[in-house]
């Protein structure tokens, strides 16, 4: 999240320090270099929200599992009613975490996989539309030779 600030503070000092356009009250910005930043930002979040999926949710995660892992239910008498309850409730816990964290991974996932459909339906559109005007570039070339041809021939007449 540090970073993600630091690279926010970057792109306010830029566009503070750019100049002004007297008059309009506008900033001259320079495009390339604030959608670098701009990509920087997208590039630390994603991974930052990588690194949230990997970890477990906070500290109160980490001590259940400590604590679950120092409890030995074979040490503990059969008759002792209230150590079976906590290890139940650990039980839980410790389930109900692992379903959070499989909802969140399953979550990331799905914006993953959006964010790709979504750049493979932009590229895709890219070649179909260069193909379109590669084909028009073709046949206008075709056609233009065609009348080149038809003119030397009626002039050679």
């Amino acid at each position: 999240m540090e970073r993600i600030l630091g690279l926010l503070d970057t792109l306010e000092s830029m566009i503070c320090d750019s100049p002004k356009l007297p008059f309009i009250g506008k900033t001259l910005i320079n495009e390339s270099s604030i959608l670098q930043l701009i990509d920087k930002i997208r590039l630390v979040a994603q991974s930052e929200d990588k690194s949230f999926v990997k970890q477990p949710k906070g500290e109160s995660s980490q001590q259940i599992v400590k604590s679950a892992e120092t409890i030995d239910l074979s040490q503990l008498p059969p008759s002792d009613e209230n150590h079976e309850a906590k290890a139940i409730q650990l039980i839980q816990q410790a389930y109900q975490i692992s379903k959070e964290i499989r909802v969140g991974a399953e979550k990331y996932a799905d914006e993953v996989l959006a964010n790709l459909e979504a750049t493979a339906t932009h590229i895709l559109r890219t070649i179909k539309n260069g193909r379109i005007k590669l084909s028009k570039s073709i046949t206008e070339s075709a056609k233009e030779s065609q009348s080149s041809l038809v003119q030397n021939d009626n002039s050679s007449q």
